[in-house]
């Protein structure tokens, strides 16, 4: 194997992640305060809650993502995240705690520019692990041009690398878990190790538990005569993490879902519902969050897994069973309440599925013919200024904050209010490098 190819994957990728030189202020950040800050209170107070920083959390106000409980300060959203992230801030951690443990105000401080380092890391962390997995069935040049094509094509790059969304973990770890599940010789490690990826994955989103049941039908799947051992080893190594995640959620939110119970009944009602179609079509293919816009070699993906479903020739158990999950958490994603993700970039729910997504891509790629690879290189130049958009000119325009409004399904719908070419536009006035959040 040539890891000379991985490492220029890792690194192409890692830079490009990093080059913007930008990070989220407290001021104008939301969803992702928690997961910055949780590693930092693991590390000085062995605790999630967010209690050392009340000073700073207070300045000017209380981000919606922290909730009180008890006089305590909590995240809004599950452990996982922060948990994946805690690795990446040891050593950090540790060069601050020479001469003593650090100051909760100056882990605060610190926690803007880790919490991007720790994302642009775990994405290309994961890009180099899907790099391993095409690596198996594909020639070295194609292989490291997929891989490039998913950490810089793809909203790994715009979304999962800049900051410590949920989506970033789950992406992550779904991409290791088929790692794992395609080995050649699928080994109880094998199985070991996708239970535990997949498990952080559920720690990190509920919603997530769907790739846990497709890793472990493809486990079964793959086990063949010793499908109760593989079955089992897959279980016990995914049962600690996930337990721990739904006890939290329980003591916290009297849920094992955590705040997501607050939803999950009505969304799953409104599945194939007007709303829940139209959620889908806009994911899918509005000008303001359509996948098909923002990463169009995502067809790719898509044709590869409606194979899985439709030519039992090439069909995958492993690509089967991610193949449907991905599809029920489509399903899922648009019958939200708020299936546009609010003020955002891009389709960011359906991250969760680009690496299912990438890989079914990746398997079908040999049986294309001849004009459809030349077609694949103009949608990969696009799928790269996409992401060059989101990450150096978003959000220049404020286009979230002037064109959402009262009715943000009829804005993320309009082709005259292009997203993409308002904030391509204001950057170049800016005349700056990459717009600051």
């Amino acid at each position: 194997m040539n890891w000379r190819s991985g490492l220029v994957v890792f690194v192409v990728c890692w830079v490009a992640y990093l080059s913007n030189f930008r990070t989220l202020p407290y001021d104008r950040a939301g969803d992702t305060i928690p997961n910055r800050l949780i590693p930092f209170a693991i590390l000085r107070d062995r605790t999630v809650r967010m209690d050392i920083f009340y000073d700073d959390i207070y300045k000017p106000a209380r981000v919606f993502s922290i909730q009180e409980y008890r006089g305590s300060l909590i995240s809004l959203y599950p452990v996982g995240t922060p948990l994946a992230a805690l690795p990446f801030y040891v050593p950090v951690y540790a060069f601050l705690s020479v001469g003593g443990p650090p100051s909760p105000h100056l882990l605060f401080l610190l926690s803007e520019s880790m919490e991007k380092w720790a994302a642009a890391t775990i994405t290309a962390l994961a890009v180099w692990f899907f790099w391993l997995t095409v690596r198996r069935t594909l020639s070295p040049r194609q292989a490291f041009w997929i891989a490039i094509a998913f950490g810089l094509g793809t909203c790994m790059w715009a979304i999962s690398s800049q900051l410590l969304w949920q989506q970033t973990v789950v992406a992550a770890a779904v991409t290791v878990a088929l790692w794992f599940l395609t080995w050649s010789e699928f080994l109880l490690l094998a199985a070991a190790g996708a239970g535990v990826a997949l498990s952080m994955a559920f720690a990190a989103r509920p919603t997530a538990g769907l790739f846990l049941v497709a890793g472990f039908l493809a486990t079964i799947a793959m086990g063949r005569r010793k499908w109760f051992r593989y079955g089992l080893t897959f279980g016990i190594a995914a049962i600690p993490l996930s337990a721990f995640t739904m006890f939290v959620n329980w003591h916290y939110w009297g849920h094992p879902s955590g705040f997501y119970h607050q939803f999950l009944g009505s969304t799953l009602k409104a599945i194939f519902t007007k709303w829940g179609v139209s959620g889908v079509r806009g994911l899918l293919v509005s000008p303001n969050r359509g996948l098909l816009i923002f990463t169009p070699i995502a067809i790719f993906g898509i044709l590869g897994l409606a194979l899985q479903l439709f030519d039992r020739k090439v069909r995958h158990p492993v690509l089967l069973s991610f193949g449907i999950a991905a599809l029920i958490h489509l399903l899922i994603s648009g019958a939200f309440e708020v299936w546009w993700g609010g003020w955002s970039f891009g389709p960011r729910y359906l991250v969760d599925i680009l690496p299912i997504l990438a890989l079914a891509g990746a398997d079908v790629w040999n049986r294309l013919p001849l004009w459809s690879r030349r077609a694949a290189a103009a949608l990969l130049v696009w799928s790269i200024l996409v992401q060059f958009n989101g990450a150096f000119c978003y959000p220049a325009s404020n286009w979230n904050a002037r064109r959402l409004g009262p009715d943000p399904v009829a804005a993320v719908n309009r082709w005259r209010d292009f997203q993409l070419w308002e904030d391509f536009q204001a950057w170049r006035e800016l005349r700056m490098w990459a717009t600051k959040f």
